[in-house]
């Protein structure tokens, strides 16, 4: 993978031969994925209190595409129908609910919720309750995604990534990569991306969602799918 230089640039942009997975297993198939103190299960109606709690917190949500917290209830239920099994968006992604194995208790949201995302590869990511953080959590999650995600079937297709995630020439068959974005000043999402393997590829500028007309600088990481 190329090396960025610390500097952001226009992103450039290549065609390549690469593997992905196939379409989603339907989120009525999906068996939940478990770890020592999480599972991670598809979403449910009877899940929209305990995402309203995730939803009303400001330092979760500064770190999202709409950047403050829900208005009310009724925002965070139509946030949710998106997600539920038979929607459109919930179908495409492979997204879960993060819950605590001890009490069932949803704590988060976890997982792919891009298959093209800034860089041209899946994008994951991941939300969880202020109370649950610095304590692990994170890291276990993904960790769990990751191995259920990698171990999905995979079908070869042709696809347009960005430069700095292509290893050796553009006209060889291209190793997987998933990547995730963060925002400069999130340093406590790079040290999680750090911990499962994940390196810096791309520094670069996207127009601040909350801001028209003002940049935002953002950090693109990349991870190769292992040899399985």
């Amino acid at each position: 993978m190329a090396q960025t230089n610390g500097s952001s640039a226009p992103l450039e942009w290549a065609t390549v031969k690469t593997t992905l997975p196939k379409a989603y297993p339907p989120m009525s198939a999906r068996e939940p994925i478990r770890s020592e103190r999480l599972i991670l299960r598809p979403y449910v109606a009877t899940d929209v209190n305990d995402f309203h709690l995730l939803r009303l917190q400001p330092e979760v949500m500064k770190w999202t595409g709409q950047g403050r917290p829900d208005k009310d209830l009724e925002e965070t239920a139509k946030c949710l129908e998106d997600r539920l099994p038979g929607s459109t968006k919930g179908e495409s992604a492979y997204e879960f609910a993060i819950c605590l194995a001890e009490t069932g208790e949803m704590i988060g949201t976890g997982g792919s919720h891009m298959r093209v995302g800034e860089l041209g590869w899946p994008v994951i990511g991941y939300l969880l309750r202020t109370e649950f953080w610095g304590k692990g959590f994170a890291t276990e999650l993904m960790t769990a995604f990751l191995k259920a995600y990698w171990a999905l079937p995979r079908e070869e297709v042709e696809i347009k990534v960005e430069k700095s995630t292509i290893v050796g020439s553009e006209a060889d068959l291209q190793p997987e990569h998933i990547t995730a974005i963060t925002a400069t000043d999130n340093g406590a999402s790079q040290n999680v991306l750090g911990k499962l393997g994940f390196k810096l590829a791309r520094l670069f500028e996207e127009e601040d969602p909350h801001t028209p007309g003002v940049m935002e600088a953002l950090h693109g990481y990349a991870l190769q799918r292992p040899q399985l």
